[in-house]
């Protein structure tokens, strides 16, 4: 501080440097000029700390010695009036009695001034697993953003969010789940978007990943043999500001890989599209945390497989109230009409039972309570019918789930 002091007294004393009387008259009188001064010089010289009063200098961005990270648990207990209708094993209840739905560890942190990297792991019963790690550019021109790594794919709203954290429920909507599994749509390869200079928002994302997925898909990363055996996928989503406080988001989507049945030296592999519209709307309340927010997204599957091919849609919107910072309620409905088989496809043996075309319908309602910002308590009855497989018949049942999530460290935000 002493040093502190005596750099601070030359530069504020032009006099002693010879300084003119004009320069005299120049130099910083006032005590803000000054306390300014003592905490720059402070701060140069390594002193332990600036004054007191000293006003804040903010220091440019750099890179964190260490990363902002952050845990998410999540566990619920469930009850259901029938067997549950069939779904792999991943995120959602899948027994009676208490169960641990996921416990996520974040990592998330800026490289350097051009990157930021994210790193999610994802630890259940089953396992650890890496949920999404990938590394994003932060100063591309031309409104240019690049990602690369293992990520969730970029389609539709659901599939880019982590649905335990981000969703008002405490399952998947039957469409997504139905097409994608879940684990969701992701893989690992590269992705890029653009954000383009017009009077409204409209950024178009397009991504090339692995198509391990084996619900729709099913050429894994080691099986790739050349650029037609990764999965595309593409998306336009246009946001509007349709008043002060209302927002409109738009999307269509669409994703094509081999499916299961492709042979990575055939040329002649079968594949799998997938085609998506979505759409969001939000109303913000005034001068509180409260909103309501419509949700909704189609899905269309066509898939081709040995002796033919087979075609299902599906639908799904939610309506959510948030009352205040401690309650909210939300209601859902999804849909997977009668699909369609073209031919004998060969669905059992070679690509499973969820591309077996069924028709389902499913509604729902759930009551959220935050006690605090950090810890959620979810309350979900759900009545499930209509499930019909070939040669199956019709049944209907219901589901309750309670469910309780904690969350520590900096969670980081997702898309909105």
């Amino acid at each position: 501080m002493l040093a502190a002091s005596l750099l601070l007294s030359l530069a504020l004393s032009p006099l002693a440097a010879g300084a003119s009387p004009d320069a005299r008259a120049a130099a910083p009188t006032n005590e803000d000029e000054r306390a300014r001064l003592e905490a720059e010089l402070t701060l140069e010289l390594g002193a332990a700390s600036p004054p007191p009063d000293a006003p804040v200098v903010p220091l440019p961005p750099g890179p964190k010695i260490l990363p902002d990270i952050s845990l998410v648990g999540t566990f619920a207990a469930a009850a259901f009036t029938r067997e549950p209708t069939l779904r792999l094993a991943a995120h959602e209840p899948l027994h009676d009695g208490p169960q641990l739905q996921e416990i996520e560890l974040a990592l998330q942190s800026n490289v350097d001034p051009f990157l930021r990297a994210d790193v999610y792991f994802a630890i259940t019963e089953e396992g650890l697993e890496v949920e999404e790690a990938y590394a994003t550019t932060l100063a591309l021109p031309w409104n240019l953003q690049a990602r690369a790594g293992h990520f969730y794919a970029p389609f539709g709203r659901f599939n880019q969010v982590h649905f335990l954290e981000m969703t008002p429920f405490v399952d998947m909507p039957l469409p997504n789940r139905r097409f994608f599994g879940g684990e969701q749509l992701r893989g690992t390869g590269a992705e890029a978007s653009v954000l383009l200079p017009l009077p409204f928002f409209l950024e178009l994302r397009a991504a090339a990943i692995t198509a391990g997925n084996e619900v729709s898909f099913g050429v894994e990363g080691s099986e790739i043999e050349r650029a037609t055996d990764l999965l595309g996928v593409a998306r336009a989503m246009a946001s509007f500001e349709l008043a002060d406080r209302l927002t409109l988001n738009v999307g269509a989507s669409v994703a094509s890989g081999p499916n299961a049945t492709s042979d990575p030296i055939d040329e002649g592999a079968h594949r799998t599209d997938v085609y998506g519209g979505d759409l969001y709307l939000r109303l913000r309340d005034r001068s509180s945390r409260a909103f309501t927010a419509l949700q909704s997204e189609f899905m269309y599957r066509r898939a081709s497989a040995p002796g033919g091919r087979v075609e299902q849609s599906g639908v799904y919107a939610w309506l959510v109230r948030r009352f205040d910072a401690h309650w909210e309620a939300a209601v859902r409905g999804d849909l997977l009409p009668d699909g369609s088989e073209a031919g004998r496809p060969e669905l059992e043996e070679e690509l499973g039972p969820f591309l077996e075309p069924i028709s389902q319908w499913r509604v729902g309602g759930a009551i959220s309570w935050y006690p605090t910002e950090f810890q959620r308590l979810r309350l979900q009855v759900n009545h499930d019918s209509g499930i019909r497989a070939r040669g199956g018949h019709a049944r209907s049942g219901q589901e309750f789930f309670l469910q309780y999530q904690f969350v520590i460290g900096a969670h980081g935000a997702h898309p909105f």
